[in-house]
């Protein structure tokens, strides 16, 4: 018997293969990530024993970063992992952009904070929260992805965004980085890290750049990874910013040379990050409850 329209209207847009499905191993590493950073965040706040191996410089942008760790980050990996638990596609996207703050913040603590008390807490959130990136990442059928995002105007104009982004970002960098190797010197934001490279530089020109320019171009034509990888790496930028600007406030409280000119920049970006971040998640069409949601939730949303 050919079922009626209305019976097959009321299925859920993606069944058993949907492209938002978390399995609860993901989301526990990512609550354990996040648990593990909290108390990590809190001991670098709160006792001047975490980074008083490293020059003061580094110890303050460690202490700034810290508090958006405890005050942001924290609270939006648990919130959006207990959602994308529930079967929330918004949440998951957002989850696995604040999974990418972490793992890429944890690189730098793991690496370039001394052998220290937290040294194995460190080791633990970069290893958690990295395997739980990659199991968000590998459960997604991409090419149902397309589909969800209806709004074509809205996806090119994150797509500029990203582009400029990823091109600014990564001028910023080289403007710092060329006239030093002209000049056969040492850029000053070297210098006052006390490293003999920055890491922030090694991670963005290698990796979260080239990253973002390649997810600006396949949002722009619409490929399944462009949207995949579009909203996390608008939500990673958005907090990456918010800890600059803090890393930023805190090396100037502690009376330290701070590059202020720099925070109206980050907090454009910050804003603008946001904003096309939230825009593509409300243009997410249908399938809000997954087919891993609670059937008592799923169906709420389907008499909705």
């Amino acid at each position: 018997m050919l079922r009626s329209s209305r019976e097959r209207s009321a299925r859920p847009l993606f069944n058993r293969g949907t492209p938002m499905r978390m399995s609860n191993g993901w989301i526990v590493l990512s609550l354990i990530a996040a648990v593990l950073m909290a108390l990590a965040s809190a001991a670098g706040v709160l006792s001047g024993a975490t980074y008083v191996r490293e020059t003061v410089s580094w110890a303050a942008q460690g202490s700034g970063q810290d508090m958006i760790n405890f005050m942001v980050v924290f609270p939006v990996l648990v919130g959006s992992a207990i959602q994308a638990h529930l079967g929330l596609t918004r949440a998951r996207l957002v989850c696995m952009g604040a999974l990418l703050y972490v793992v890429y913040s944890y690189v730098i603590y793991a690496f370039f904070v001394h052998f220290g008390p937290w040294f194995l807490v460190y080791v633990a959130v970069l290893g958690s929260s990295s395997y739980a990136l990659i199991g968000a990442a590998s459960s997604v059928d991409v090419r149902r992805l397309p589909a969800m995002f209806e709004r074509v105007a809205h996806t090119r104009a994150a797509a500029v965004f990203l582009m400029i982004f990823g091109c600014g970002f990564a001028a910023l960098w080289l403007g710092d980085i060329v006239p030093a190797l002209i000049a056969g010197s040492t850029p000053a934001s070297v210098t006052v890290s006390g490293f003999p490279v920055s890491p922030i530089h090694v991670l963005d020109l290698a990796l979260f750049l080239p990253g973002t320019i390649a997810t600006s171009v396949l949002l722009w034509n619409r490929r399944p990874l462009g949207f995949l990888f579009a909203v996390p790496v608008l939500v990673f930028a958005t907090l990456m910013g918010l800890a600059i600007i803090a890393m930023t406030f805190v090396m100037r409280a502690r009376g330290l040379p701070a590059p202020m000119g720099i925070v109206p920049i980050v907090a454009v970006a910050v804003l603008c990050s946001a904003f096309f971040a939230s825009r593509l998640l409300g243009d997410v069409r249908g399938g809000e409850f997954t087919a891993n949601a609670p059937e008592r939730l799923r169906g709420r949303h389907i008499l909705a």
